[in-house]
C-alpha cells in the first residue's frame, strides 16, 4: 500500500505494560498470590458466610493492608506467621474498600492474610447472586456469579482489579442435592454435618456437601465463577477438553446445539492463536435469568439460556445464528482477556472490540451462508452514527472509578473496537495480522497487557508502523470523511481526496485527522466482477491520485473494511446510483450507510437517500433490508404525532410489498435460511407501519397458536407475537401474560413480555407497566418493560412518568452494570429537545454525578432526532406521496 502525505497525530499516550504504572485504586506494594476460599451460603435467608486465606507477596516494606470489599461485613481479620496479629478492619464504603493499619511494619516478603467475612446473596447479577425458577419437579432457587467489572469483592474480599493476578483455591458447602460448578474441575467432595467445625467458622445443624475445587491457573479475580444448583449436563470432548453445557432440570438436550459449536471452535480458537486451550475443561453455563447477556468465566462461561440453548421444535433461525455468535464471542475471550487480561478499564477494547471481530470471523468461517461480514458492516454504521455526535469518546477513554468501568461497556468499545481490528487485518493482510496476534499472546501469556503491546507485536510481524498508523483510531474520539472527487485528464482518471472530521450536529468539534487505510476500486458499467482495486494509505489531509480508467465506475472504501464516511462529488455519486445494482452487496449496503449518515450531518437530504433506495432492483439481501428498514423505523418515530405520519407508514407498505409478495406467509421449498429471516423481518416491518391485511393474518394465526402451538412456526413466532400484542385488546393481552407466567422457557417468556409491551392501547400500556414491581420473573426481565413500553409501545411518556414515580422501587431491581443507563433508555424514544434537558436535569438531582454521562449521551440523541425531524420530515412528507415511485423492486 502506497502511502499519501504525512498526518501528525497527537503524542501516543498508551505506554506498554508495566504493573508499577498501570492505573488503579489500590496500592501496588502488597500483592495477592494465593486465595484459598470457603464459601457457605444460606438459600433460605440468601446470606453468605465465609472466610479467605491469602498468601502475599509485600514489595516493599508497608504499614497498611488494603484491599476491596463491599457490601461485605469483615468479622475477623488474622495475620497469619509464628505470632498470629489480629487486626482491626477500617471499611470504606465510598471506594469500596477494606484496610488494615499494622502494629508493626510489615517487611517485604512472604505473609499470610486470613479474613472470615459475611453478606448477602441479591437477585441482581452482582457478585454472588440467586435466581428462583420453575422446574418439572417444582419451584427451584440456584446460585450464579457476575464478577465483571468490579463485584468479585461482593463475594470475598480480594484486590479486585485486572492487572492482580493470583491463583484461586475455592471450596463451597451446599445442599446434598446441588451440583456445583466453578473455574477448574472439582478436586473432592465430602460430607460435613452438624457440628462439624470448617476452617475459621463453624456450619449450622445440617448436612451439606463440601465441594473443593482445583486451583486455577492466575488470574483476574472478575473471571472467578461459581454456579450451583440442581443441574443437569451434556458433555464431549474436543482438543482433549472436556466440554459440557449445564442446564436447569430438563433442558439439557437443548444444549446439543451449543455443545457442538463449542468442540468445532475450540480447534478453529487452538489453531488461529497458535496456542492450546490452556485448561482440563470448558464448561457453558445456562442461567434462567439474572442478566441478560454473557460472561467469559474462564473455564466456566455463564449465558443468560435464552442465548445459549436452542430448541430445534421451538428455537427460531435467529436463535440460533445469536447462540453460534455469542458462544464464539465468548470463547475468543478465553485467550483475549482471560489468558492475557486488558492491564485497566481504560483498555477494555483488547478485550471485547476483539471479541467482537472475532466472533464475525470465526462464526463466517464455519457459517458462509449468514453473510456475517454483512451484518458486521450494519453494526459498524450504527456506531459510527454515534461516534460522529460530540458525546463519543475514545476507545481508550480514562476510567477512574467502578461506575465508569460499568460504563466502558459500550458500542464504542465493542462495535468500534470490532472494526477497527477488522480494518487494520484487511490493511496488513490475515496472516500477517495472525502472526502478531500469535506473538501478543505469546508475550504476555499470564499476565497483562495494553494497546501499546498489540501494537508492537502486529509491528513487528508486518514491518508497518503500526504505532503510528493506528494511534488516531484508539486514542481520538470520532471519525473521518473522506471526500472524493475525480476528473478525465489525458485519458486517465484523477482522484481528489480530502479528510476531514465527520461530525452531526457538532460545530465545536475539534478538528482531527487519521491516517486512512483507503481502497478504492474502478468497475466497468457492465459488471462489478472486473473491479480493479487500488490501496493507499492516506497520512495527509488531501491527496491525488491517478488512475488508468477514465469510464468506469470509482467506489471508495471498496468492501466495506474501513471506518469511515464517504461523500462523493455529484457526479461520481449520480454514476454509482445509476449503477447501484452491479456493485457486490458489501458496497451496496456501504452506499446506503454513508448515504443516509449524509441526512444526518446535514450534508444532503432524505430525497437523496431514497432515490438510492429506489435504484434498487431485485434486491434480497437480508443486510440490505435491515438498513432500510432501520432508517424507515426511524422516520416512524419522528413521525409521531405529525400530520404525515399515516401518509408515511402507507408508503413505507408500500415500498415493503414486492419483497412480501415474493415471500409470502410461507417457506418455500429450497428457500435459504436468509430468506426465512428476511420474511419474519418484512412481515414485522408491515405490522409496524400498519398493513391490515398483516395484521389481520397474524391476529389469526396468533388465536390458532393459543389453541394449537405447534401451528406458528418457530421462525415466525417472535413477529406473529409482537404483531399480535401490538394491536391487541384485553383478551389478547390477558392470553399473552398468561403464556409468560406458565412457560418454562426463557427465550419464549422474554418473547411474551416483549410482546406485551409493545401493546399501542395506553391502559394496555399502564397494566403492563405495573409488572415491573412485581416478582413474578426476574428482576432484569421486570425492570425492561419500562423501556419497552416507552420504545416498542410507543408510550414514553407514560413509561417516564411510571419511572419517575418508582424511581428507588425500579432502581433497586437493576444491577450496578446497567443502573446508569436505565433512565436514559426510557427516555431515548423522545424526540423534543426540551425532553433533552428534563433528562439531564432529573438525573443530576435525583440520580447520581456518575450516571450524568449515559444521560448526557441520550440528550444529545433526543436532541439530534428533534432537528432531523424538523429538517427531514416536510421532505419525506413529500416523498410519501402516493405519486412517488416504490422501489426497490
Amino acid at each position: 500500500m502506497l502511502l499519501l502525505g504525512a498526518v501528525v497525530l497527537p503524542t501516543r499516550a498508551d505506554q506498554p505494560f508495566t504493573f508499577a504504572s498501570t492505573p488503579g485504586k489500590l496500592p501496588k506494594d502488597v500483592l495477592p498470590r494465593h486465595y484459598a476460599i470457603e464459601l457457605q451460603p444460606d438459600l433460605e435467608k440468601f446470606t453468605l458466610r465465609g472466610s479467605v486465606v491469602i498468601d502475599l507477596e509485600v514489595l516493599k516494606p508497608t504499614r497498611e493492608i488494603i484491599l476491596n470489599a463491599h457490601d461485605l461485613e469483615v468479622t475477623k481479620a488474622t495475620l497469619l506467621g509464628a505470632n498470629e496479629i489480629a487486626l482491626k478492619p477500617r471499611l470504606n464504603l465510598g471506594d469500596q474498600t477494606v484496610s488494615f493499619k499494622l502494629p508493626q511494619t510489615l517487611p517485604p516478603g512472604a505473609h499470610r492474610l486470613a479474613l472470615e467475612f459475611t453478606g448477602q446473596i441479591q437477585e441482581q447479577a452482582e457478585g454472588l447472586f440467586y435466581v428462583k425458577y420453575s422446574a418439572p419437579s417444582g419451584k427451584k432457587v440456584m446460585l450464579a456469579t457476575q464478577m465483571e467489572a468490579t463485584d468479585a469483592r461482593r463475594m470475598f474480599p480480594c484486590w479486585d482489579e485486572p492487572a492482580f493476578r493470583a491463583t484461586f483455591e475455592l471450596s463451597v458447602r451446599l445442599p446434598e442435592k446441588f451440583k456445583a460448578y466453578s473455574n477448574m474441575p472439582i478436586e473432592s467432595e465430602s460430607s460435613v454435618s452438624d457440628g462439624t467445625k470448617g476452617p475459621r467458622f463453624a456450619t449450622h445443624l445440617s448436612t451439606l456437601n463440601r465441594i473443593k475445587f482445583v486451583t486455577t491457573p492466575p488470574m483476574a479475580s472478575y473471571l472467578v465463577v461459581l454456579v450451583a444448583g440442581e443441574l443437569e449436563e451434556i458433555s464431549g470432548e474436543a482438543e482433549g477438553v472436556q466440554i459440557r453445557v449445564i442446564t436447569t432440570e430438563g433442558k439439557s438436550e437443548q444444549g446439543r446445539y451449543a455443545l457442538g459449536a463449542t468442540q468445532e471452535l475450540l480447534k478453529y480458537y487452538d489453531d488461529y492463536f497458535g496456542i492450546k486451550y490452556p485448561l482440563p475443561k470448558l464448561d457453558q453455563i445456562a442461567i434462567p435469568g439474572g442478566f441478560s447477556g454473557a460472561m467469559e468465566n474462564w473455564g466456566g462461561i455463564t449465558y443468560n439460556e435464552s442465548v445459549l440453548l436452542f430448541d430445534p421444535k421451538t428455537s427460531s433461525e435467529q436463535t440460533k445464528r445469536d447462540v453460534y455468535v455469542d458462544i464464539a464471542h465468548e470463547m475468543s475471550h478465553q485467550w483475549f482477556g482471560n489468558l492475557v487480561t486488558t492491564a485497566w478499564w481504560n483498555n477494555l477494547w483488547l478485550n471485547e472490540g476483539f471479541a467482537t471481530w472475532m466472533e464475525v470471523k470465526a462464526t463466517d468461517h464455519f457459517n458462509p451462508g449468514w453473510q456475517m461480514l454483512l451484518g458486521a458492516a450494519s453494526d459498524k454504521s450504527a456506531v459510527m452514527s454515534g461516534d460522529a455526535h460530540h458525546t463519543t469518546h475514545p476507545i481508550q477513554q480514562a476510567v477512574d472509578n467502578e461506575s465508569q468501568a460499568d460504563d466502558a461497556f459500550d458500542s464504542i468499545t465493542y462495535q468500534k473496537g470490532g472494526a477497527i481490528l477488522r480494518m487494520l487485518e484487511d490493511y496488513l493482510g490475515p496472516e500477517a495480522f495472525r502472526q502478531g496476534i500469535h506473538r501478543y499472546l505469546s508475550a504476555h501469556i499470564y499476565s497483562s497487557a495494553t494497546t501499546a503491546d498489540l501494537w508492537s507485536a502486529l509491528e513487528r510481524e508486518s514491518g508497518q508502523p503500526i504505532h503510528r498508523i493506528c494511534g488516531g483510531w484508539t486514542e481520538q474520539p470520532g471519525l473521518p470523511l473522506l471526500k472524493i472527487n475525480a476528473a478525465c485528464e489525458n485519458g486517465k482518471q484523477v482522484v481528489s481526496l480530502a479528510q476531514e472530521r465527520f461530525t452531526v450536529q457538532d460545530s465545536r468539534a475539534r478538528p482531527l485527522e487519521w491516517e486512512i487505510p483507503v481502497t478504492l476500486a474502478t468497475m466497468q458499467k457492465s459488471t462489478a466482477t472486473n473491479a480493479v482495486e487500488t490501496r493507499r494509505l492516506l497520512r495527509k489531509k488531501s491527496a491525488k491520485l491517478t488512475l488508468a480508467d477514465c469510464g468506469g465506475i470509482l467506489k471508495a472504501n471498496f468492501g466495506d473494511t474501513g471506518y469511515y464516511r464517504v461523500l462523493y462529488s455529484t457526479n461520481l455519486f449520480v454514476k454509482l446510483r445509476q449503477n447501484l445494482n452491479q456493485l457486490p452487496a458489501a458496497d451496496r449496503l456501504n452506499l446506503l450507510n454513508d448515504s443516509w449518515a449524509m441526512v444526518e450531518a446535514n450534508r444532503s437530504s432524505a430525497a437523496d437517500y431514497f432515490a438510492l433506495v429506489g435504484a434498487l432492483h431485485n434486491e434480497h439481501t437480508l443486510a440490505i433490508w435491515d438498513q432500510i428498514l432501520s432508517t424507515l423505523y426511524l422516520i416512524d418515530a419522528l413521525e409521531q404525532k405529525q400530520s404525515g405520519c399515516a401518509a408515511f407508514q402507507a408508503h413505507a407498505c408500500r415500498l415493503l410489498q414486492p419483497e412480501f409478495k415474493r415471500l409470502g406467509w410461507e417457506p418455500r421449498a429450497g428457500e435459504s435460511a436468509n430468506d426465512g429471516l428476511l420474511r419474519a423481518k418484512i412481515i414485522s416491518g408491515l405490522g409496524q407501519f400498519g398493513d391490515q391485511a398483516v395484521i389481520a393474518e397474524a391476529r389469526a394465526r396468533f388465536a390458532k397458536f393459543v389453541a394449537t402451538p405447534d401451528s406458528l412456526s418457530s421462525d415466525l413466532r417472535s413477529t406473529v407475537l409482537k404483531i399480535a400484542g401490538r394491536y391487541g385488546d384485553q383478551a389478547v393481552h390477558d392470553q399473552l401474560h398468561e403464556l409468560a407466567l406458565h412457560t418454562s422457557s426463557t427465550e419464549e417468556r422474554q418473547l411474551y413480555y416483549s410482546a406485551l409491551a409493545g401493546a399501542l392501547d395506553p391502559k394496555l400500556a399502564a397494566q403492563t407497566l405495573a409488572i415491573s414491581l412485581t416478582d413474578e420473573t426476574v428482576p432484569q426481565e421486570t425492570t425492561d418493560l419500562v423501556i419497552k413500553v416507552a420504545d416498542s409501545g410507543e408510550q414514553p411518556e407514560l413509561a417516564w412518568d411510571f419511572a419517575r414515580q418508582h424511581l428507588h422501587e425500579l432502581l433497586s431491581k437493576v444491577d450496578s452494570s446497567a443502573r446508569n443507563d436505565f433512565l436514559p433508555s426510557i427516555m431515548s424514544s423522545f424526540s423534543d429537545t426540551a425532553r433533552a434537558e428534563e433528562l439531564e436535569t432529573y438525573v443530576r438531582k435525583n440520580v447520581s454525578g456518575d450516571a450524568l454521562v449515559k444521560a448526557r449521551e441520550t440528550g444529545e440523541e433526543i436532541r439530534f432526532k428533534a432537528m432531523l425531524k424538523q429538517r427531514e420530515i416536510p421532505v419525506i412528507d413529500q416523498w410519501s406521496k402516493p405519486t412517488q415511485p416504490t422501489n426497490p423492486k
